[in-house]
């Protein structure tokens, strides 16, 4: 299956013209993905409505989105999608280079990072392939979800967010997600840091950790969770789970795929960005009823 994708990917970027200027296309940074954590298995049998009734039920990791940090508003080193970024955080208010407040009473190693959310560029060729089988629509996504710099009164100061009853769970409270941030998913990204309120503001020593805290945010504020406070594009089509999701980084260095969370000791090494861009993979999880 890895073979196959692999395959399927280099023949579909065939074409596109090598990046300049430290820029890259959507397609180069697809190919990246480490198609390994597909990792699909069989679970059992399953029901379905129609003949032959009775299905297997498999387990994979679909890649759903690309997701990008950078430092300066209105910024994008994706090729394709660098103009349409710009273009449209112009029509929009400008945000200052750090202004705002995070939300949170420490401000050591205290980060800042803008987020865009694309669709991953196969994703639906992968669903049509892999999910036609199944039973019900592919889940098919748009091409753009998510800009901060266009929900700048929530991402950049969380005026709603900070009231949030979890955020102010975990208000005060920095250590309780280094301690025992696997144990609330609700709560914390794992061990990386607070899900709440969800801004580009994060507090970590490590710049890479805080790039991936900043896209798991802008992931799940681009799933529309009620109530409905951030500014979204294209709301994406599912929820993200901390504990069952995973992500990978294609740029500037290019991880395996890792838990949503996971300690960085693990795989932080050697990964940092010399203009503080970075950009993932997300993988979903799913489980399909096959013929």
């Amino acid at each position: 299956m890895r073979r196959v994708f692999s395959f399927l990917i280099g023949m579909m970027i065939c074409g596109y013209s090598a990046a300049s200027s430290g820029a890259e296309s959507a397609a180069i940074l697809a190919a990246r993905a480490d198609w390994s954590c597909v990792n699909f298995s069989v679970i059992g049998a399953c029901r379905r409505n129609t003949p032959p009734f009775v299905g297997v039920k498999v387990r994979y990791w679909q890649p759903v989105l690309l997701v990008e940090t950078v430092k300066r508003p209105g910024e994008s080193g994706v090729v394709e999608y660098a103009p349409w970024v710009r273009s449209l955080v112009q029509h929009s208010a400008k945000p200052e280079d750090g202004a705002g407040s995070s939300g949170q009473a420490d401000t050591t190693s205290l980060q800042m990072n803008e987020v865009h959310v694309f669709g991953f560029p196969f994703s639906d060729a992968f669903s049509l392939a892999v999910e036609a089988p199944c039973e019900g629509m592919p889940d098919l996504g748009g091409v753009l979800s998510y800009l901060s710099e266009q929900d700048g009164p929530e991402w950049r100061t969380a005026c709603s967010e900070k009231d949030h009853p979890l955020a102010k769970m975990i208000e005060n409270r920095g250590a309780l997600c280094d301690r025992f941030g696997p144990m609330l998913p609700g709560l914390c990204v794992g061990t990386w840091g607070a899900l709440y309120p969800r801004t580009g503001f994060v507090i970590h020593a490590s710049e890479v950790v805080g790039s991936a805290m900043a896209a798991f945010r802008a992931v799940d504020v681009a799933s529309f969770k009620p109530p409905v406070i951030h500014r979204v594009i294209s709301p994406v089509l599912f929820w993200p789970s901390v504990r069952y999701d995973r992500m990978q980084l294609v740029s500037p260095a290019v991880s395996r795929c890792m838990s949503v969370g996971e300690n960085p000791v693990l795989w932080e090494h050697g990964t940092r960005s010399r203009d503080g861009r970075y950009v993932w993979v997300y993988w979903r999880k799913k489980e399909c009823c096959l013929f």
